[in-house]
């Protein structure tokens, strides 16, 4: 990413973070007694940040319940003090999103006297709320591994979250049964390490579907609008503080989403400046060659070319005032693999280019870009059963015929065109299939603290370049991809009073990319065509056909939340309303290059495919309207209450409203099908013009 560009966005953030402190909903609570077990009032209680040392003051009420709330996750000192009592102070440990418990004892003692900490007291067990949740926390994800330094990958170690982390033969990630039983049923997860532009981990929460998981980093939503639990935003390892995993969550805050709450805290820097660094490398150089059995197969190693590198630095701007955190991470990645296929030869495209010189098929073999990469050619000893009688062998390669009949003309498919010749048409060869990965990702946090404001702002920017050769490796095939994923965060909280806090938090969301704009050597106004033989591996020219071939769309989402804490006696009460507005700008233009299929080469030649795909307007016919602007609003209201009706018994109760707006276009290019009349009748039903869906 050009650093103009991100100076531009640090610009943003820090601008946003001047009148807006990421997100924390940590607390401590308890109630205090004395030494009888009597509830003891106007106990003053102070809870103290060991990192940053900002404090949050709390006054027991008269059932000696205190609340201490807006706590970021970390280490705390717990003092609480009245007169004519000792002085207690307990170290407690606050994860992320959680509430930790702490009953305190006072003692009656001297108004004066030396204060001794008592080791961290963070219960075990969950004693405040019915959630299966548990965090992850900065130790665990530094030091425990996971596939492509992806901190997602370590959500299956919670309680109430299935997934095996099962990878394919080619690394890729394999889907859980309740997303379709295939990789194929959306993007995977972990693929592309933390630059996968929609990381979609497989993984279940309580058997809810992986689509029905939600993704927020410091609060707000990152949520692809295509696929369903898919992250568009994968925070790198140095950047994470904690990671909140809930699988089951009855508190009213949340909705939209029914399996699992996936909630990441970015790291925010302290009053100690602490880096980071980190190196990983792996050179082909250092491997060793494979010996070929014929002398035909090329000389090959693993050649693997990886560099990984991350780093971060956080400290204090002021002193107990202002602090900064930034981390960055890349990969340099660059392979060869040689797989094997069968191709055409040389000879075959000279005879369509002298024969059919008019032809598409001369058009596409022409082209630059379309001579396969080769890398050896694997001798062929006997032609294949189901494509006898129509094919011999001729110096270790296939003579399958020849051109025949005329241009147009269809021949059929088990058929020697004009008759065999004795001139190869297909060979099987290596061929050099080339792969080029590399990545950026960006993280930036100002932390701010003003008299009753707690003040923040954070980003993530991702963008990376993604090369890969596909069918028969032909560089005008290759597909590249350059996407950019961003994330901007601001929340401003205020403190009116020891017992009431307001929140209110926005953030900006963005994934997009435009092959038109990066085609690299891609031809993307060549159709697609698959050539089909009775015995052998079709024969691909042209790059993959479909919508996004080439993707050009922006996905953005706006979000706005505010809620208010507020404790009434042993009552956490919290009041929220959420605004998110969902824009999907897709230009489908991928769809309207035609896909063909032929039967055997001398089809191919003669222009004369069995089957055409291509996408049209399906109100008037013709060309389609490629580009659309969807959007889609969501609303929510909630309230949720945190009764503690004794020091051993909490009361979670909670009711929440959401409506979900029916889809529309910007322009009003919407059509949907109606039936026809009478039940399953498809002789009337049209496509026409509607409003919204």
């Amino acid at each position: 990413m050009p650093w103009n560009r991100f100076a531009k966005i640090a610009a943003v953030t820090c601008a946003f973070s001047l009148p807006l402190m990421a997100q924390f909903r940590g607390a401590i609570d308890g109630t205090i007694t004395d030494s009888s077990g009597a509830a003891m009032p106007a106990v003053a209680v102070t809870c103290t940040s060991t990192e940053t040392q900002r404090k949050i003051s709390a006054s027991s009420d008269a059932s000696g319940v205190y609340h201490c709330l807006q706590l970021a996750p970390g280490t705390y000192t717990v003092t609480a003090a009245k007169k004519g009592f000792q002085e207690t102070a307990s170290l407690v440990t606050v994860n992320a999103e959680a509430t930790q418990s702490l009953n305190i004892t006072m003692q009656t003692g001297k108004l004066t006297q030396e204060v001794t900490v008592s080791a961290d007291v963070s219960p075990a067990i969950e004693t405040t709320n019915g959630d299966v949740t548990r965090a992850l926390t900065t130790q665990e994800i530094l030091s425990l591994p996971q596939v492509g330094r992806d901190p997602y990958e370590l959500l299956r170690l919670t309680p109430g979250i299935f997934g095996d982390g099962a990878r394919s033969g080619a690394g890729q990630s394999v889907a859980l049964p309740n997303s379709g039983g295939t990789s194929a049923a959306g993007p995977g997860g972990s693929n592309f390490s933390l630059f996968q532009v929609e990381n979609q981990v497989p993984i279940s929460a309580d058997g809810q579907r992986i689509t029905a998981n939600n993704y927020m980093i410091d609060g707000v939503s990152v949520n692809s609008l295509q696929w369903g639990g898919a992250a568009v935003v994968t925070p790198n390892q140095e950047s994470v503080k904690e990671i909140r995993v809930n699988a089951n969550a009855y508190s009213a805050e949340y909705g939209r989403n029914s399996g699992a709450q996936i909630e990441t805290i970015s790291k925010n820097g302290t009053d100690q400046f602490h880096g980071s660094a980190v190196f990983l490398l792996q050179d082909p150089n250092f491997n060793a060659y494979n010996k070929p059995s014929l002398p035909s197969i090329p000389v090959t190693r693993v050649d693997n070319n990886f560099r990984n590198y991350a780093g971060s630095l956080g400290g204090p701007i002021r002193k107990d005032k202002l602090f900064f955190f930034f981390s960055l991470e890349g990969i340099h990645e660059h392979s060869t693999s040689f797989p094997v296929a069968y191709i055409e030869t040389p000879q075959f495209d000279q005879a369509v280019l002298s024969e059919r010189p008019n032809s598409i098929a001369a058009k596409i073999i022409g082209t630059p870009g379309n001579t396969p990469r080769v890398a050896g050619i694997l001798p062929i000893s006997s032609c294949p059963t189901g494509q006898l009688p129509y094919c011999q062998v001729v110096n270790g390669e296939l003579d399958l015929g020849s051109i025949g009949g005329t241009p147009g003309t269809y021949l059929p498919q088990n058929s020697a065109g004009g008759g065999l010749d004795g001139i190869p048409d297909v060979e099987d060869a290596y061929l050099a299939e080339p792969t080029s990965n590399t990545g950026r990702q960006y993280n930036g946090r100002i932390d701010w603290t003003q008299n009753k404001d707690l003040i923040a702002g954070s980003t993530y920017i991702t963008n990376s370049r993604q090369l890969g050769a596909t069918a028969n490796s032909r560089p005008n095939q290759d597909q590249l991809q350059v996407p950019n994923n961003e994330d901007v965060t601001a929340i401003w909280t205020h403190i009116f009073s020891p017992t009431m806090i307001n929140e209110a938090r926005g953030n900006f969301t963005r994934f997009a990319y435009n092959q038109l704009a990066n085609p690299g050597t891609t031809n993307y106004s060549l159709p697609q065509v698959n050539v089909q033989f009775p015995a052998l591996a079709q024969i691909q020219y042209g790059a993959n056909q479909g919508d996004t071939s080439p993707g050009v769309f922006a996905q953005n989402t706006y979000e706005f939340r505010d809620a208010v804490s507020k404790v009434l006696g042993n009552h956490d009460l919290r009041i929220g309303v959420e605004v998110r507005r969902e824009q999907d700008n897709d230009n489908l233009a991928g769809g309207a290059r035609p896909v063909y299929a032929v039967q055997n080469l001398w089809n191919f030649a003669n222009d004369a495919p069995v089957y055409e795909g291509v996408e049209g307007n399906p109100g008037v016919g013709g060309p389609p309207v490629t580009q659309h602007y969807f959007r889609t609003h969501v609303y929510a209201l909630y309230l949720q209450d945190s009764w503690k009706a004794t020091s051993k018994l909490t009361l979670n109760l909670g009711v929440r409203w959401e409506y979900f707006s029916p889809m529309t276009e910007k322009n009003g290019n919407l059509y949907d099908w109606f039936p026809g009349p009478g039940y399953g009748n498809l002789t009337d039903s049209t496509i026409q013009h509607v409003g919204q869906l």
